[in-house]
């Protein structure tokens, strides 16, 4: 699957909403659950605070070096947190590109930054598992990052298997 960054913030488009049968089949044929959709919530909502917090602003984060220092510091704090609950979201290149990526457009590179919750809803309203109509790309987006964080789940469940 090739990833598209989805400029969310700009092209919103509410008359393209997904139904909610339309919904729960697409749940159902991706093989979504529910407890997972809350665990990567979780994971991108806290990434936004680690990001959003110590954050010193473009006087000191102001290179392309800087923003991935910070960026890595970031994630790797969130990485961390997570393996401490024994969930293990290393090795997981996808998921890591797929945030740097997001957040270096949408957070580091703009002259002022959105606020923390322009942020935190938009990761709320992509991770709802709600069944009320959804918008096609934030549908879309869920999909595609529930799949990208799968990847660390099921990498998990295979080495089990072999050792």
């Amino acid at each position: 699957m090739k990833m598209e960054r989805i400029q969310l913030e700009e092209n919103l488009n509410d008359k393209d909403l997904i139904k909610e049968f339309e919904i729960v089949r697409k749940f159902k044929s991706q093989n979504i659950l529910k407890e997972r959709v809350d665990l990567y919530k979780d994971f991108s909502i806290n990434l936004l605070h680690n990001i959003y917090n110590t954050y010193l602003g473009k006087e000191y984060i102001n290179s392309k070096y800087n923003i991935i220092g910070h960026y890595n510091w970031c994630f790797g704090k969130v990485l961390e947190e997570f393996y401490d609950q024994e969930i293990d979201f290393y090795y997981n290149d996808e998921l890591y590109n797929y945030f740097l990526g997001y957040y270096y457009d949408q957070f580091y590179k703009p002259d002022k930054p959105q606020a923390v919750n322009h942020y935190k809803k938009l990761w709320n309203d992509i991770f709802s598992h709600n069944k009320s109509n959804k918008p096609k790309n934030k549908l879309d987006v869920l999909v595609e990052l529930y799949q990208i964080f799968d990847k660390s789940l099921n990498r998990k469940h295979i080495e089990e298997e072999v050792i």
